[in-house]
């Protein structure tokens, strides 16, 4: 059985806070349910929808000179990913 690549700790605890806000409790009250939630949350993410290929490519194509050479190109270049998924 394959093992899939866990999220970093950092990407894990911003999610699962997220989803104590939005369940109007605290997330130190119940760490491991919402890391639990979050690990639930993203897995579906680890097999790409058409909606999500589309939304990756635009975010790299936007502009068909540049190239991804550093860290803060890569940042933009999710940004723009998860804000064209979320908008679709």
């Amino acid at each position: 059985m394959a093992r899939t690549p866990q999220p970093t700790s950092g990407m894990l605890d911003q999610i699962a806070h997220a989803l104590a806000d939005a369940d109007g409790a605290a997330f130190d009250a119940d760490r491991a349910r919402y890391r639990k939630m979050a690990l639930a949350a993203l897995k579906p993410l680890t097999r790409p929808t058409e909606t999500m290929v589309d939304a990756a490519y635009e975010a790299v194509r936007f502009d068909e000179s540049w190239a991804i050479n550093s860290r803060a190109d890569f940042k933009k270049a999710v940004r723009a990913m998860v804000r064209a998924a979320m908008a679709g």
